[in-house]
């Protein structure tokens, strides 16, 4: 997905880091207070988050956003912006886009091949039964792979 390549600017970061992780939605005058913007430079903001695919705004822009959690894999939802949390994953190999969904400290496994902690970013991890997890150090996108599987290649 075309999403995982792109790095936001500064007013997307912004925006995103203020939205709940779970998807659950925002009040749009609580943004614009706690970021001290006016409503055109949140409409903007909001508008090239809409374009990539990572937010979704409520009623006219005016009333609610959201994270649009729809390209994080389901098994991933509820772990977003939870460390500690685990996940078992269903599907090899998968990138899970960080701007959308926080994995770190994360413990992700795969069914007969163990598991590991979501690491920091640039690190990569992996166990003796062939799960690796990988943080990219620029996107900090996370990668889930198992080696011996055909589904990797």
């Amino acid at each position: 997905m075309e999403q995982a390549e792109c790095q936001l600017d500064e007013d997307e970061r912004a925006l995103l880091e203020l939205l709940p992780a779970d998807g659950s939605e925002a009040a749009s005058e609580g943004i614009l207070g706690r970021l001290g913007w006016d409503a055109d430079r949140y409409a903007r903001a909001c508008i090239r988050l809409e374009e990539r695919g990572y937010v979704q705004a409520g009623q006219g822009r005016a009333e609610t956003a959201y994270r649009d959690l729809t390209a994080v894999p389901p098994e991933f939802r509820p772990a977003c912006g939870r460390p500690g949390s685990r996940v078992t994953v269903r599907q090899v190999p998968v990138t899970v886009p960080h701007a959308l969904c926080d994995l770190t400290g994360v413990t992700l496994s795969f069914p007969g091949h163990g598991g590991a902690v979501v690491p920091s970013p640039g690190e990569g991890v992996g166990n003796s039964k062939g799960c690796q997890v990988q943080v990219d150090a620029r996107t900090l996108d996370v990668t889930i792979t198992v080696s011996g599987l055909r589904r990797n290649a």
